[in-house]
């Protein structure tokens, strides 16, 4: 591989291009590696686990722009690869383009805010759009950059963020009794260390002692020591000059919080290290940052003033007091893993190769009855993949033109749709979404959540691989934790009932949309819409895949979500009621029907049994009388793979004079899963049986893990 680029560390500025350099040593894991080094000036650092060539080239100067060019041309014969990184690294093939599929990364924050650059640049803009339309695949480092770049271009641009080096070992906070920020960033009114010095001047009159120490150089250094001095701070603010990207990390550990009062960020790396190694940040909210940073981690403040500034900093110090750096990191060292960026490079190179050029033909299904929702995320995450044909998004209930104004995608693909049925149950504007949609598959999400950056194109890929009319998305919390459904091994031509398929109620995926052949959700139920749906799919004859690799749909979970919201016991299981008296489960195998009931018992019923806790009526209890019958009826054999534990649940439930605490009690102790009465069926026999417990937990656990 040749990578060409004009920013790496040199002697002279080694913090320059630091993040370039973290990506070209991940592709050396994977490739042979050799860099040329576009240079206007400065003596080249060694790039780890790559060879080096460096090439004096300045913009400014149109024959070293020429001179390089001619280099370019000469060595790319002998890769299979060329990709460019960072905008000027583009100018040499103005006039032409490598013969070798190319990858171009794109850093460049004046394509999202011209007015973060000087006068020359900005004028530069209009050339540097029209070279982003000649590789065949551009990465750009964040959402927001990814829509920007589409604009220019009809190829292929995927988002894969910047390398977020995280410590190998966390430090705690020095937590003493007058709180430190730390700042890592130029000393540039962009970067707002202004406002920081005069947020601290606003703390200490509030009686908060605050020290800042700010990590970074630049034309402000002799106005912000004045400013220190005339606010009388000048002993609290430490302006400690360049350091070197390997340093960072201790900058950070000196630090309670982090605060940066950034006006806009292409990506925000110093942001994210400072959540990797478990400090709270207290950040600008224009930027990439917005998509990463959340209560209690971090406060995005949307006020450009020291007041607001100095507000933030009080809370996001009261939020962590009894946190660790452990509890702080997690969350954003899930989301910035260095083997997922590793494999959704190695899916680029194949992209820009030839793979996965199809016309986009999937349709993205968003239903979202309240406008506060941040249904924003989840249209920007659904429009990083390049599969995707429309985004359309159902307004239930809710004016579209409200809607439109929280999602501001200035995007074609995206569609608003006013859907009003007076019904309040999601399967009206997702069945809705379904009747709209036109492309070959479907995709439905719901407006809490998102997905990670190209994730509907590793998905796509897996369907025109497997040739899968179905394929199931790896689910994460946005916290981090991964959700083991459905426990099994495989990837490709599941089964219902071999491969636990029940498990995975959500269809949170791709759908062939030739497969759903009139298969709608389940019309007016409040919750457990979907139940029958991805039963007659997983138990039907698709060709059913599970994807692996990048590409999760990660659930964002709230108080207020609709899944959450209380309901009467009846309203809340009647989705099971309606789907085992549905004349199609009558057709199913014995052994589909079996799996199918071990799960309505193990989560559909259980589940609604422990959040009932304390707060039974005597209409639930008749009424789980009723239920407990036709679920038996449904599989006799389905109670006789139930842990000891989980038969006891069933037998109290079947009778209303069983005291209210009594089935509380035995729904907490079917929860020991490590207990012999959790881990034995009822019938011993069944010890080994696919549904019963230790096979099942063990496949769960596994599943968890990979």
């Amino acid at each position: 591989m040749l990578v060409v680029t004009t920013w790496l560390p040199t002697r002279e500025k080694p913090e320059v291009g630091a993040f370039v350099a973290r990506d070209i040593a991940l592709l050396s894991r994977d490739h042979e590696v050799h860099v040329l080094h576009l240079a206007a000036e400065g003596a080249s650092l060694p790039v780890e686990g790559a060879t080096l060539t460096t090439v004096r080239m300045s913009p400014a100067r149109p024959a070293s722009v020429l001179r390089a060019a001619r280099v370019i041309r000469e060595m790319e014969p002998s890769f299979d690869v060329v990709h460019t990184m960072a905008v000027s690294a583009l100018l040499p093939f103005v006039a032409s383009r490598p013969r070798r599929p190319w990858v171009h990364t794109e850093h460049w924050s004046a394509l999202l805010a011209p007015e973060t650059v000087g006068r020359v640049p900005r004028l530069a803009i209009p050339l540097i759009a029209s070279l982003l339309r000649r590789p065949d695949l551009v990465v750009a480092v964040g959402s927001r950059l990814a829509t920007a770049i589409r604009a220019h271009r009809t190829r292929p641009t995927v988002v894969i963020p910047n390398a977020v080096p995280a410590p190998e070992a966390l430090q705690e906070r020095p937590a003493g009794d007058r709180p430190r920020l730390v700042a890592v960033g130029g000393l540039i009114a962009r970067k707002g260390p202004d406002v920081a010095i005069e947020a601290v001047a606003e703390l200490h009159r509030r009686g908060l002692p605050v020290r800042l120490v700010w990590a970074g150089e630049g034309p402000m250094r002799d106005e912000l020591t004045v400013l220190a001095r005339r606010l009388g701070v000048a002993d609290d603010v430490e302006l400690r000059g360049r350091v070197a990207p390997d340093a960072v990390g201790r900058i950070l550990d000196e630090g309670d919080a982090f605060l940066l009062p950034t006006t806009m960020e292409t990506f925000g790396v110093a942001i994210a290290e400072a959540l990797v190694a478990g400090r709270p940040v207290v950040v600008g909210a224009d930027g990439e940052q917005e998509s990463f940073v959340s209560e209690p981690d971090g406060i995005l403040v949307h006020e450009q003033s020291p007041a607001a500034y100095a507000s933030a900093v009080q809370r996001v110090l009261e939020l962590n007091a009894g946190r660790s750096a452990a509890e702080i990191a997690q969350r954003t060292r899930a989301r910035f893993d260095e083997e997922l960026r590793r494999r959704e490079y190695t899916a680029a190179y194949e992209r820009a190769g030839g793979a996965g050029t199809a016309d986009p033909d999937v349709d993205v299904v968003i239903a979202v009855h309240d406008p506060r929702r941040r249904v924003d995320r989840a249209v920007s995450s659904a429009l990083t993949s390049n599969a995707v044909a429309r985004v359309i998004v159902v307004c239930h209930g809710v004016d579209p033109e409200a809607v439109e104004a929280v999602v501001a995608a200035d995007d074609p693909r995206v569609e608003f749709v006013r859907f009003d049925d007076g019904v309040r149950s999601p399967a009206g504007p997702f069945n809705r979404g379904l009747e709209l949609a036109t492309s070959r598959f479907v995709s439905i999400m719901g407006s809490d959540d998102e997905v990670t950056p190209g994730a509907v194109d590793a998905w796509r890929r897996t369907a025109e691989r497997d040739g899968a009319d179905a394929v199931i998305a790896a689910l994460r919390h946005a916290t981090g934790a991964r959700v083991p459904t459905p426990p099994t091994p495989r990837i490709r031509r599941l089964r219902g009932a071999r491969d636990r398929l029940a498990y995975r109620t959500a269809p949170l995926g791709l759908v062939a949309r030739a497969r759903l052949d009139g298969l709608r959700m389940t019309a007016g139920l409040a919750t457990g819409e979907d139940l029958a749906f991805t039963a007659r799919l997983w138990f039907g004859t698709a060709n059913v895949s599970r994807h692996t690799g990048p590409g999760d749909y990660l659930i964002h979970d709230g108080d207020d979500r609709v899944t959450f919201t209380p309901r009467a016991l009846a309203d809340e299981l009647r989705a099971v009621q309606m789907l085992i008296a549905d004349p199609w489960v009558d057709g199913l195998r014995a052994t589909d029907r079996l799996a199918l009931a071990v799960k309505l018992w193990r989560i559909s019923v259980f589940g609604a049994v422990h959040y009932r806790a304390g707060r039974w009526t005597a209409a639930d209890r008749d009424w789980v009388v009723g239920l407990v019958g036709e679920l038996r009826r449904f599989a006799p054999q389905a109670e006789a793979r139930l842990s000891r534990a989980d038969a006891a649940l069933v037998r109290a439930l079947a009778d209303s004079t069983v005291p209210d605490g009594t089935v509380d009690a035995l729904s907490q102790s079917r929860r020991h899963f490590a207990s012999a009465r959790a881990l034995l069926p009822s019938r011993i026999t069944m010890v080994l049986a696919r549904e019963a417990p230790v096979r099942f937990m063990v496949a769960t656990w596994l599943a968890g893990r990979r």
